[in-house]
C-alpha cells in the first residue's frame, strides 16, 4: 500500500506552509524546517498525526512518479483479467525484489521465463518500471496497466482533416445546434475536394470514412460549448462540474425562496367559459420546506406578483379554516423573512425591488439566469404539487407534451377559480405541509413549529396591518370623491374621514383625483391618501352593498368578485331591450312637432279666437290635474261648450251625484283611475257614480265603451 512514515526527509504541507523533517528527537518529538519562513521548529509526532487524520496535513513527496500512483482502490471491481495481470507480473518481479536476479542478469532472466509469463514483459525497461512502482508503493495494485497515462488519442488520418472536422463541430456547438455526424462528414468531404483542387497530386488529401468521422467527432466534441450556447453559462457549469455546494440554513424564515411557474391546469372562467392557465407564484421556507404563501397571476409574473405573494406569506392566515371548512389543519406560517431568493429574470429584476425590500430589512438575492438549482426547495415544491395533485385533475396540461399526447386538456377543464384556490390550500396545507418527508425527518409543519421553538425565532409583524398592506399591496388607482364616496370596480367605498377629506378638497377648490392603495386579494378596506395630513385614511364598502351582491363580507373579498358583478350589471344594461325607448322618443318628437305647428296656427288667429283656444288649453290641463278615479269603460271626454274667463274664475259649487245612463247594466265594482275633470266613486252598486262640476256638466259629453 502506498504510504509514508514520519522520518527525516519527509516533506508536508500544514497550516498553508511547507515543512521538512530534519531529525527525530526524544519524547516523541521531531525537528522540522519551516521552508516558507526558513525557521526551525519542534512539533510532537502526535500533533502531526492528528492533523493528518483531520486531513489538514498533506504529504508531499517530489520523487513519487505518477506511474506509481494507485488509482483503483476497490478490489471488488477488479476483473479476472486484472487479477491475472497482477498475479503474473508479481511472479515475474518477485525474484528481482528478493535479490535473486541482479540487474546485469535482467535480460537473460526475461529470455528464460516460461511460456505463460513471457508475454507479460516486453523488455528490460518494463522490468525497471515495475520495480520502481513497487519501491514507491509496496502495493501490487500499482502493477496494473494505466490507461490514463497513454496521452491524447491519435487517429490514422491527416491532422488537417481532424482540424476540419473540429472546426465544423465548434461552429455548430457554439450556436447550440444539433447537426448530424453525416452532415459534418459530407461537409468535410466537400472542403477536402476544394483543397485538393489547388494542390499537386502528391499533396492531395484522402477523406476519411463515416465510421472514422464518427469516432473523431465523439473524441473531439466539447459538450460544454454546446451547453453554454443552449442553456447558459450557469447550467453549463452545473453540467460540467456538478453542484459543488449546498445552501445551509439553521432556522425558519432565515431564507425564503420565491419562484413562479405556469400551472399545469386549465381553469374555466365563470363569466365567459374561457379556458385560462394561471401562473403560480409560491414562497417556501428553505429550512423546513413549509409553504409560506402563494399568488395566482394571470399573465406574465412581474415584481408586483412577488410583492403580492410576499404579502400573503407575511400575513397571518387565521381565516382559512372558516373560509375552507374541508381543511384539516391550520396554516400557521407568517412572519418577515431575513432573505428572499428570486430569479434574475427580467420580470423579477425590477429596478426598485431590492431597494424596496431593503427598506423593511429584507435582503434580496438574485439567482443567476437559468440557475433553478440555486433555489431547489421551491423548484421541488412545484414538482411535488404537480405529481401529488394537479396531474390527477381533469383539465391538466401535464408537464411534458409527450405525457399529454392526445389528452384534451381544455376540453376536459372543469375547475373554477374559486375551486382552484380551495384545492391549492388543501394541497399546500394538508397534503404537503402535513405529510411526512423522509429527507427532512418529519412533516414541514412540525419542523416549522419545532424550529421556531428551538431557535427562538420571534416572528415580527408591523404595528398595524395597514402599514404592511401599504408597503406590499399592488393595487394603485386614482379616483375622485363624490357624495356617494369612491367608486372602484363598480363598488362604492365610504367613511366619515373620506367625506371630511372631500369637504376639505371642495373648500380649497381642488378638483383632482386622490391616490388609492388596496390589496386586490381583500377589498374590504381601501386606503385613500390625504395630502394635507400626509397619511392614508380608510374607506369601506357602503353598508349592505356587498350583501346585495351575495358576497360574504366576513371573508376576504377579491377584486375579481367586484369586477364580475360590475361586468354583469354592465352586461345586463347593454343587453336590455330598449326598443320601447326609441318609440317613446319618437312620440315626444311628434308631440313637439305638433306643438310647433299649433303655435304657428295660433299666431295667425285674432286675439278673441286665440283667447278661446288659450282657455281650452288651460281647462284641459286643469281637468287633467284634478281628475279622480274613472271607470275602465270611460273612453273619452269631449268638450262641447265654451268656457269664458268669468266662468273659469268662479268658485266651485257643491257637486251632485248623477247616474250615467249607459251600457253598464251588468258592471260589477272595479278599480278606477283619475280622468280629466270627472271623479268616479267606486261603490258596490251596479252602476258607477260620476261626480261632475255643475258649471261644466252640460259642456262635456261622456262616451262609454263596451267592456
Amino acid at each position: 500500500m502506498q504510504g509514508f512514515a514520519i522520518l527525516p526527509g519527509l516533506r508536508f504541507m500544514w497550516k498553508e506552509q511547507e515543512f521538512l523533517i530534519r531529525k527525530s528527537l526524544d519524547h516523541n518529538e521531531i525537528e522540522v524546517t519551516n521552508l516558507s519562513y526558513n525557521l526551525v521548529e519542534v512539533y510532537s509526532v502526535n500533533e502531526l498525526i492528528e492533523a493528518w487524520n483531520d486531513e489538514r496535513l498533506i504529504i508531499k513527496r517530489d520523487f513519487i512518479v505518477k506511474e506509481a500512483e494507485v488509482i483503483q482502490h476497490d478490489v471488488e471491481m477488479f476483473s479476472e483479467d486484472d487479477r491475472n495481470i497482477i498475479k503474473k507480473r508479481f511472479r515475474i518481479l518477485e525474484p528481482v525484489l528478493l535479490g535473486i536476479v541482479k540487474p546485469k542478469d535482467y535480460e537473460s532472466y526475461i529470455n528464460t521465463l516460461s511460456d505463460d509469463l513471457r508475454p507479460f514483459v516486453s523488455s528490460v525497461s518494463t522490468l525497471y518500471r515495475w520495480k520502481r512502482r513497487w519501491d514507491e508503493t509496496h502495493d501490487k495494485r500499482s502493477l496494473l496497466p494505466r490507461n490514463d497515462l497513454k496521452g491524447s488519442k491519435t487517429f490514422k488520418i491527416p491532422k488537417e482533416i481532424q482540424n476540419i472536422i473540429e472546426r465544423f463541430l465548434i461552429k455548430y456547438d457554439k450556436e447550440g445546434l444539433d447537426v448530424s455526424n453525416r452532415r459534418i462528414h459530407n461537409e468535410m468531404k466537400v472542403e477536402v475536394q476544394e483543397l485538393n483542387a489547388t494542390r499537386p497530386e502528391e499533396g492531395k488529401l484522402t477523406p476519411c470514412g463515416k465510421a472514422t468521422t464518427n469516432r473523431v467527432i465523439q473524441h473531439l466534441r466539447k459538450t460544454y460549448i454546446k451547453d453554454r450556447a443552449r442553456h447558459g453559462t450557469v447550467q453549463a457549469n452545473l453540467n460540467k462540474y456538478g453542484s459543488t455546494a449546498e445552501v445551509y440554513v439553521e432556522r425558519p424564515l432565515q431564507r425564503v425562496e420565491i419562484d413562479s411557474t405556469p400551472l399545469d391546469l386549465f381553469v374555466v372562467d365563470t363569466l365567459n367559459s374561457k379556458k385560462e392557465r394561471f401562473n403560480l407564484i409560491h414562497a417556501v421556507d428553505k429550512a423546513t420546506g413549509y409553504g409560506l404563501g402563494y399568488e395566482l397571476w394571470l399573465g406574465e409574473p412581474n415584481a408586483k406578483a412577488i410583492k403580492q405573494c410576499l404579502l400573503h406569506a407575511m400575513l397571518p392566515k387565521t381565516h382559512i379554516r372558516s373560509l375552507y371548512p374541508r381543511l384539516q389543519h391550520d396554516w400557521t406560517a407568517f412572519g418577515k423573512p431575513e432573505v428572499i431568493v428570486v430569479d434574475n429574470a427580467k420580470v423579477h429584476d425590477a429596478a426598485d425591488l431590492e431597494e424596496f425590500f431593503g427598506l423593511i430589512g429584507i435582503e434580496v438575492q438574485f439567482c443567476p439566469v437559468k440557475a433553478g438549482h440555486h433555489k431547489g426547495t421551491v423548484e421541488r415544491m412545484f414538482r411535488t404539487m404537480n405529481e401529488k395533485m394537479f396531474h390527477s385533475i381533469p383539465g391538466t396540461s401535464f408537464s411534458d407534451p409527450k405525457m399529454r399526447s392526445l389528452y384534451d386538456s381544455t376540453g376536459k377543464a372543469c375547475l373554477t377559480l374559486k375551486a382552484l384556490h380551495e384545492i391549492i390550500h388543501l394541497t399546500m396545507v394538508d397534503i404537503i405541509a402535513n405529510d411526512y418527508s423522509s429527507s427532512r425527518g418529519g412533516t414541514p409543519a412540525f419542523l416549522w413549529e419545532q424550529g421556531l421553538k428551538d431557535c427562538r425565532v420571534h416572528r415580527t409583524l408591523p404595528m398595524k396591518k395597514k402599514d404592511l398592506i401599504m408597503l406590499l399591496s399592488t393595487g394603485l388607482e386614482y379616483r375622485k370623491i363624490t357624495n356617494k364616496g369612491i367608486e372602484l370596480a363598480g363598488q362604492f367605498f365610504q367613511s366619515t374621514a373620506l367625506m371630511q377629506l372631500s369637504d376639505q378638497i371642495k373648500r380649497k377648490k381642488k378638483d383632482k383625483s386622490v391616490r388609492l392603495r388596496f390589496n386586490p386579494s381583500d377589498m374590504r378596506t381601501i386606503y385613500v391618501f390625504d395630502e394635507e395630513n400626509d397619511q392614508y385614511i380608510e374607506a369601506n364598502p357602503v353598508r349592505n352593498s356587498l350583501r346585495k351582491k351575495n358576497i360574504d363580507e366576513n371573508h376576504p373579498v377579491h377584486m375579481a368578485q367586484l369586477r364580475y358583478h360590475c361586468h354583469r350589471k354592465n352586461k345586463e344594461y347593454n343587453e336590455f331591450d330598449t326598443t320601447h325607448l326609441v318609440y317613446a322618443y319618437q312620440h315626444v318628437e311628434a308631440i313637439v312637432q305638433n306643438s310647433r305647428s299649433e303655435i304657428a296656427q295660433l299666431e295667425k288667429l285674432p286675439d278673441d279666437q286665440r283667447a278661446v283656444e288659450h282657455y281650452k288649453h288651460l281647462s284641459s290641463i286643469q281637468l287633467l290635474h284634478k281628475a279622480q278615479i274613472a271607470p275602465d269603460q270611460l273612453e273619452s271626454l269631449e268638450f262641447k261648450g265654451e268656457i269664458s274667463p268669468a266662468t273659469e274664475g268662479q268658485s266651485r259649487k257643491s257637486t251632485r251625484r248623477r247616474k250615467v245612463n249607459s251600457k253598464l247594466d251588468d258592471t260589477s265594482s272595479k278599480s278606477f283611475s283619475k280622468t280629466a275633470g270627472i271623479e268616479v266613486i267606486s261603490e258596490t252598486s251596479e252602476l258607477p257614480l260620476l261626480l261632475f262640476d255643475d258649471d261644466l256638466d252640460d259642456d262635456w259629453e261622456v262616451t262609454i265603451r263596451e267592456s
